[in-house]
């Protein structure tokens, strides 16, 4: 039986707290991509306004390390998410995300982000309140990460 896009949104950390009505609305707002293996989605220093939740399939982060290439610095899995800083701040992509195999994305634009804001405030609401957390976790496992290539003090 196939499964309703508000059903996977459901599932999604960053809606969660919505009700059945503000996931119906924001169904209408998202669309499906998908992205064959080795196919680039975004890349790093690009313009872009969209945030993505993995379906299916895996993606790579990329991050430019100089001018010989690229490192893989995260895999994201069914239910992850990004592009959540290009939502908030509407700064230049901060890495590439290539498809590490077949993947299904469901999309939200920054219009339709606006559009869920006209339509359902309290919606918008938590769902940046769930991007907040979510950046505040990523931050603090960067943090942690780093600090095990930092020289200790004294």
């Amino acid at each position: 039986m196939p499964v309703s896009v508000s059903e996977v949104l459901a599932r999604m950390r960053l809606f969660d707290g919505l009700n059945a009505d503000e996931l119906a609305v924001a169904e209408k707002l998202v669309f499906v991509n998908r992205a064959a293996a080795g196919d680039t989605v975004c890349r790093e220093g690009d313009r872009s306004d969209f945030l993505c939740f993995v379906v299916r399939g895996r993606l790579d982060i990329l991050k430019a390390q100089n001018a010989s290439g690229a490192a893989v610095i995260a895999h994201l899995n069914p239910g992850d998410s990004l592009g959540e800083m290009a939502l908030v701040d509407h700064q230049p992509r901060s890495a590439t995300v290539r498809a590490a195999e077949d993947t299904t994305l469901v999309v939200l634009t920054r219009k339709g982000f606006e559009q869920l804001r006209r339509r359902e405030p309290r919606a918008a609401a938590v769902l940046m309140e769930n991007i907040a957390r979510l950046l505040c976790e990523n931050l603090r496992q960067t943090s942690s990460r780093l600090a095990q290539f930092m020289p200790p003090l004294g």
